[in-house]
């Protein structure tokens, strides 16, 4: 395997764990939407279940800091392979869109140039 096949697999696994939290977070919110919904809905009152929302719910925050974690070591992977010259596209398909780090509006991400 050279660094550019090396760079495009960790690109895929990234993806891959950043897809797999944002999964989480909506599963939990659907799950909270779920048990206060569906108990109004059958007229239960608030008392049952609170327990268990307030645990299910508690896990949220922290999945949205292990998202923010993956965030923080994309952004650190991404100088790096700036840095070594490594081509690290998911091979996936087409990029995702996002912020710029300076600046605002937004890029697409995915495509990294070799410059000068």
């Amino acid at each position: 395997m050279d660094r550019n096949q090396f760079g495009r697999d960790l690109a895929d696994r990234l993806q891959t764990a950043e897809r797999a939290v944002d999964l989480a977070v909506a599963a939990l919110c659907d799950l909270g939407a779920l048990m206060t919904r569906g108990r109004i809905e059958q007229a239960i009152s608030a008392v049952a279940g609170q327990a268990a929302l307030g645990d299910a719910m508690a896990a949220l925050p922290l999945i949205v800091t292990a998202r923010e974690r993956l965030v923080r070591a994309h952004r650190q992977l991404a100088r790096e392979a700036r840095a070594l010259r490594i081509d690290w596209t998911d091979a996936r398909g087409g990029p995702e869109t996002k912020p710029m780090e300076e600046g605002g509006g937004a890029l697409p991400a995915g495509r990294l140039r070799r410059v000068a």
